[in-house]
């Protein structure tokens, strides 16, 4: 069944989407030979079954990030528009062509989890078909929402809702979960290594006004604070779900975690206060780690360009 479904994938992305010529650039690192692990972060694709600009703008910014020639991609959720199995395997079919299984960290969102109206299932059913299907296509990565993985030495935490978000929008994370973030950053402490957390929601308080809106939030935000902070370890926290723009909030750090939170990859930073200039479609970043520094960099995919001002966040390793 697997090996049908990941046909039936490829077929759907070569009818959706056929490969433009144009992205043949190479996205160079700032050290080649010094960097130890680079990675494509994207959020928000917002697959959508009957939007045939969505599959042309998704199909080509994923095009656009294989140049960089990365160790890893990631997505930090809401891959899809409405969690509809056939928009799911439209996305991981896309990313399978692009990209080899082994390099793909994704985490869910809310409109991959959440029921609705357009998808017809109940939340445990997608919560189930999310884990299946990620697993399929890309590294099985246990029966959970949330799990870690190594990549070339340093560890990706990955969080994801565990109940449908409530009327406010909040994401649940249990308390199984988080305590199990809580040893996973315990296992990283001995390295004295840093780590990267992803999470498709925001931190109260941590990216500016933007994280202050509480459906931007988790319901056990304080518990989530307290081990992030508390951990020792130099943390890179990486969240979506917002769609702001880029702007001098996106990047911010609070003792040893910095909180970076992107626009929609998919459909661009349609929230105000947003910086107009840097809140099209096509926005993730670049990520490269160092022994000495992790270095992030804006970059809109579509256009093949760096952010202006906001290209070179340097982070001192100790």
């Amino acid at each position: 069944m697997t090996a049908i479904i990941r046909l039936l994938a490829l077929i759907l992305s070569v009818f959706i989407f056929l490969p433009s010529a144009g992205y043949t650039g190479e996205i160079e690192k700032q050290d080649t030979q010094a960097c130890l692990l680079s990675a494509t972060v994207l959020s928000d694709m917002h697959m959508e079954s009957n939007s045939r600009e969505r599959h042309e703008r998704i199909g080509k910014t994923l095009q656009a990030a294989k140049q960089a020639d990365n160790d890893a991609v990631l997505f930090l959720g809401d891959n899809t528009m409405n969690g509809q199995w056939i928009e799911t395997v439209m996305f991981y079919g896309l990313v399978s062509r692009n990209f080899a299984a082994e390099k793909v960290i994704c985490a869910p969102g809310n409109h991959d989890l959440d029921d609705n109206e357009n998808n017809f299932v109940s939340r445990e059913q997608l919560e189930k078909r999310f884990v299946a299907l990620r697993n399929s296509f890309f590294t099985d990565d246990g029966e959970n929402v949330y799990f870690s993985r190594e990549v070339n030495g340093y560890r990706f935490i990955v969080l994801g809702g565990e109940e449908r978000s409530d009327e406010n929008g909040q994401q649940f994370l249990s308390e199984e979960q988080l305590n199990w973030l809580e040893d996973e950053l315990a296992e990283v402490a001995k390295s004295g290594k840093p780590c990267f957390v992803l999470n498709h929601y925001l931190v109260y308080g941590r990216n500016g006004s933007r994280s202050y809106a509480m459906f931007n939030v988790s319901l056990q935000n304080d518990r989530l604070t307290e081990i992030l902070e508390n951990s020792g370890v130099r943390t890179f926290y990486f969240s979506g779900h917002s769609h702001y723009g880029v702007n001098t909030d996106s990047v911010q750090t609070t003792g040893n975690v910095t909180y970076i939170n992107l626009p929609s990859t998919g459909n661009g930073g349609n929230y105000v206060p947003a910086n107009e200039k840097c809140a099209e479609p096509g926005i993730g970043m670049q990520m490269e780690v160092y022994a000495d520094r992790v270095v992030l960099r804006f970059r809109n995919y579509l256009t093949e360009e760096w952010l202006d001002g906001f290209d070179n966040y340097v982070f001192a390793l100790n």
